[in-house]
């Protein structure tokens, strides 16, 4: 072979470049960023409008209605879902993944400005952007002290936010439980109407003042001068002397008929830490910066920060993602050096030489070290996937040096010079090994290569195991033959002592099991029809445990988290509902494996970050731990539950179902239904549902005959009543670099009494001899309570109820059976109306789906390469009809270590079809070869058992022991990649195996068949050509 030859004759050459390949592969690595994950461009925007004290139902038809017809018309959209909410409107717009995000956005905010002259006048600037899955918090902070909120407010504001914003990387800061300073001009509603002053009036005169503007210039020749308009207000007492109207010749000011008060915003959020009022902090990185790098440069500031804090105010650490990523991360890291060491030791027991066995291990760094190059190049980052591809393709970095090297000293021993069993040791095996590794890269790269949003999760993955392969097969042609025909002899080095006589007796035992297995290949080849009929009994009954197998999109991981969701009732206020939350916060403090609680109270929700001790510091698992949490905070009244455990890549709820239709009422009857199907259903747990019970309403009605008689319209009712009781913004009050809202409403006291609304007079429109009469507000309107949704949600333009709840002991596959039988059997739908699997369920169908076909494809390269190496149509398929042999294992090895069928272990059996080929292929082409000597076929497979046995059994076992640390799961989250290697461990072992026995039988089935079409052909022919002959006969004569 070329580069073999190459590199005998020109050794320094070979070295430094392999050397080469090293020192930019150091560089790249430097240079790679450290995520969790891949980072993904989602093809999603969002689209939030807010529209202060609006319904959920004013919100859908208003607004939503119109995002929505706006957004269908777009090329490339998918799906679009939709929110509406207290006084603001969520829409997302999901394209397909060929759509730019940056021209989606685009297109969508085009779009919208289309619209924007239809949608209500009061609302605020609509914000859209991109949805960034990697803008999540990596790091939160709480601020705890004896002072008051406010003024650790503006602690927080002034020394730890400015501060964390200079740091490079970070993004945005967003911040809870804070409370600001905020000017409040309380009116009073009595004073109002005693001396005739609407609120709209008040408004008006409040936004005339308190105000700085430029006046342009004047001058004349060679000097001007700028002008200002002063009006500003330097101290808060000031606002009680701004004047708001004249009545009867009399100026009246805001002391008459209000309070002012420096006071703060109502809180929207309420934080607390270990049990004690808190502001919390959540620092979210730039897209496409370096995790751990920033996180640590923050974890700096913040040291720095603490120094400078007043007594008694601490600022702490509550949760750091990048402790678990860089965790995480050297888990793998070990995993991929023990796996490396492992396999290591299994080719020096086999070879018995530390020098065969150095040169074998070579090809383990240099490839893995060459492959940062291709990542940077490509840019990729260290992560879970790229980092988990590097550590199941240990055994496949070395496998090829341990072939070649193991038929160099073959050819050694058989008395040649090191130069020449290099060269005929590595040109015997040329095409066979070329070809194992093609099929390996034929399995992966349509791996990276699959659709959908995991596709591109998936693609680091695939193209890291393809490059370090490649590189492998270069090195294994290139510097293993070189130093081969260098520092191999034709001698053992075996170590004294016990370990020596280990290994000692291992080959001995080892030799006389290849004589066995050769014998016993004689007799299967005598018996093929048992040996075949046993394989299909095998491959069949391995196919009927598969429903024994659960089924999960992405396994959990224990990464010694958990967060509790607590959905509290609506129109609860945020102060009552922090009380909820404190309760839940006692009886989560109270185990002795938690160590950390922080909650954020928010919108009729609270969540509770809980972190408990590593899982190696506790007795409990944290599936047990969240199960017993779960039983003890449900029987808090007023709250629904979810307990969630964080798990990478899914940390939402298992199961998620639509139930879509028109009528909302209607359909609240079908989800309870729906609900109480799912509770029943054992191991469902945190069942709950998207609808929740409606605010209390009042709706104040126009009695539109009498208003317009009054002169007294829609539109003034509805302001009078947003600025009374929701208050409005008129300017803002400056103090120093600082700027405070200076917000307009009714006193506390008139605002939490319903009959204040009788007593509220509105300005009538009508002049009466240049008097506007004082219209009562209880005169032209009348008040009915009632309730309405706290939310409204849709998908695709038709409204739709979400049914949610997490598993305990049951895998998603098995619930979506049972679940969905009961519902077709219990609910009789009426038209218009579905049930609509989403979640983990939707996207395991998909990912499944583009799992299955990458399996197609490469099955289907694997055959190309094949019949290209054997330059045969019929010999691939004595190799290709062992890969049913690899799923008998991998459902055993699934079944055995109670694993279910997931992403992950997919992966793994996707992986077993390139493992699978590479024994068949040695096993073959060996046989192939003895053949064109002239061998006997049966005589030829019975010496490539005995040739090929010893490094078909070492490759397999350094795979095998190569992924064991990554079976065993040890690391912090690890349980969510363990599968993939219990596949492949399952895999491989039961492959082997029976492929060293079907594979012969096979290949001589397939030779018959071949040998007989052959002198079918012939007869043919023959025949054909007698014909020919006689009809020219014939002819001539």
């Amino acid at each position: 072979m070329f580069l073999t030859n190459l590199s005998l004759k020109r050794p320094v050459f070979a070295t430094v470049t392999i050397l080469a390949l090293v020192a930019v592969g150091i560089i790249s690595y430097l240079g790679l960023n450290i995520n969790d994950y891949p980072e993904v461009e989602f093809p999603y925007v969002s689209v939030t409008v807010v529209q202060p004290g609006a319904s959920p139902e004013q919100i859908e038809s208003k607004i939503i209605y119109k995002l929505e017809e706006a957004i269908g018309q777009i090329a490339g959209v998918k799906h679009i879902y939709a929110s509406a909410r207290e006084g603001y409107a969520l829409v997302f717009a999901e394209f397909s993944l060929e759509t730019p995000a940056e021209v989606a956005a685009q297109d969508v905010r085009d779009k919208i400005g289309t619209i924007r002259g239809q949608l209500p006048q009061d609302i605020e600037e609509p914000v859209i952007g991109r949805f960034d899955p990697s803008a999540m918090p990596i790091i939160s902070l709480a601020v705890t002290g004896e002072l008051s909120m406010r003024e650790m407010t503006t602690i927080v504001e002034d020394a730890v936010k400015k501060r964390l914003e200079t740091v490079n990387g970070v993004g945005s800061i967003d911040i809870y439980g804070d409370v600001k300073r905020e000017i409040q001009i309380n009116l009073d509603k009595d004073k109002l109407a005693a001396y005739g002053i609407s609120s709209a009036e008040v408004l008006n005169s409040l936004r005339n003042e308190n105000m700085e503007v430029p006046g342009g210039k004047v001058g004349s020749g060679d000097r001007e001068m700028t002008l200002r308009t002063v009006g500003k207000i330097n101290r808060v007492e000031e606002f009680l002397n701004l004047p708001v109207a004249r009545r009867e010749g009399v100026q009246l000011y805001v002391k008459d008929i209000a309070t002012v008060l420096d006071g703060v915003k109502e809180q929207d959020s309420i934080s607390r830490y270990q049990g004690n009022p808190a502001i919390g902090i959540d620092i979210i990185k730039q897209s496409g910066s370096n995790t751990v790098k920033v996180a640590n440069n923050i974890k700096k500031v913040v040291e720095e920060v603490k120094q400078e804090l007043p007594p008694g105010v601490k600022l702490e650490i509550v949760r750091d993602n990048s402790l678990y990523i860089k965790d995480a991360v050297n888990d793998v890291r070990n995993t991929l050096i023990e796996g490396s060491v492992l396999a290591v030791l299994t080719v020096f027991v086999f070879l018995r030489d530390w020098r065969s066995t150095l040169i074998s291990a070579l090809a383990i760094p240099t490839s893995i070290i060459a492959t940062f190059f291709a990542m940077k190049m490509l840019g990729f980052t260290l992560n879970f996937m790229s980092l988990m591809a590097l550590s199941l393709a240990v055994g496949l970095l070395i496998d090829d040096a341990i072939v070649v090297v193991e038929n160099i000293v073959r050819h050694l021993r058989m008395g040649k010079s090191p130069l020449d069993a290099a060269r005929d040791g590595t040109s015997e095996l040329g095409l066979a090994v070329t070809a194992t590794s093609l099929t390996v890269v034929a399995v992966f790269l349509p791996v990276g290569m699959m659709s959908g949003i995991v596709g591109q999760f998936f693609k680091q993955f695939g193209i890291t195991v393809v490059f370090s392969v490649l590189v492998s097969l270069f090195v294994a042609f290139t510097l293993v033959p070189m130093l081969s025909s260098r520092y191999l002899k034709d001698e053992e080095h075996v170590p004294r002592g016990p370990f020596g006589k280990f290994i000692n007796g291992f080959n001995r035992g080892f030799d006389r099991i290849t004589q066995r297995y050769a014998n016993f290949l004689t007799i299967v080849l005598r018996n093929r029809r048992k040996t075949i009929g046993a394989a299909v009994l095998l491959f069949f009954g391995s196919l009927l445990l598969i429903p024994f197998l659960g089924s999960a999109f992405v396994p959990g991981g224990d990464m010694a988290e958990v967060t509790v969701v607590a959905e509290l009732d609506a129109g609860l206020s945020t102060g009552a509902a922090s009380q909820i939350t404190r309760q839940l916060e006692e009886i989560l403090q109270t185990y002795p494996e938690v160590t950390k609680v922080y909650s954020t109270t928010k919108n009729e929700k609270a969540s509770i970050f809980v972190k408990v001790v590593d899982k190696h510091d506790r007795d409990r698992t944290l599936d047990e731990l969240a199960m017993d949490m779960r039983g003890r905070l449900v029987a808090v009244p007023g709250v629904r539950i979810t307990v969630n455990q964080q798990a990478g890549m899914n940390d939402g709820a298992a199961v998620q179902f639509r139930l879509l239709g028109d009528d909302l009422e209607q359909m609240q009857g079908y989800a309870e239904l729906a609900q109480r199907i799912m509770e029943t259903i054992p191991g469902a747990v945190d069942v709950s549902t998207s609808y929740q019970p409606g605010n209390p309403e009042g709706q104040i009605r126009i009695k539109q005959d009498v208003a317009a008689d009054l002169g007294v319209s829609t539109a003034m009712v509805a302001d009078t009543l947003r600025t009374l009781f929701n208050g409005v913004v008129v300017n803002q009050f400056e103090d120093g670099e600082d700027r405070f809202d200076v917000r307009v409403r009714l006193q506390e006291t008139n605002r939490q009494d319903l009959a204040a609304l009788q007593t509220i007079y509105l300005t009538s429109l009508y002049d009466d001899n240049g008097r506007y009469p004082m219209i009562p507000l209880s005169q032209v309107t009348e008040t009915v309570f009632s309730t309405s949704p706290s939310q409204i949600d849709r998908f695709d333009r038709t409204k739709e109820i979400q049914l949610f709840c997490n598993l305990n002991g049951l895998s998603v596959g098995e619930f979506n059976k049972i679940f969905l039988e009961r519902v077709n059997k219990e609910i009789k739908l009426p038209v218009g109306y579905s049930f609509y699997a989403g979640g983990d369920s939707e996207m395991m169908g998909e990912t499944f789906t583009a799992m299955i076909l990458a399996l197609v494809t490469a099955v289907l390269f694997i055959f190309f390469i094949l019949a290209a190496q054997f330059e045969s149509y019929i010999d691939p398929f004595s190799i290709m009809l062992s890969l049913p042999m690899a799923i008998v294992g991998a459902i055993l090895g699934l079944l055995l270590v109670g694993s279910d069928l997931s992403i992950m272990s997919m992966i793994g059996i996707i992986m077993l079809m390139g493992l699978v080929t590479k024994n068949a292929i040695l096993l073959i082409d060996f046989t192939k070869q003895q053949r064109a000597k002239g061998v006997e076929r049966n005589e030829a497979l019975r010496r490539a058992a005995l040739t090929r046995l010893r490094p078909i059994i070492m490759t397999s076992t350094a795979m095998i022991l190569g992924m064991l640390p990554l079976a065993l799961a040890l690391g912090p989250g690890a349980e969510s990649r363990a599968p993939m290697a219990h596949a492949i461990i399952g895999g491989l072992i039961t492959s082997t195996l029976l492929t060293l026995v079907v594979v012969p039988v096979i290949y001589t089935i397939l030779d018959d068949l071949k040998s007989k079409s052959s002198h079918v052909k012939q007869r043919v022919f023959s025949r054909w050509s007698k014909s020919e002959k006689a009809s020219n006969s014939s002819i001539q004569s």
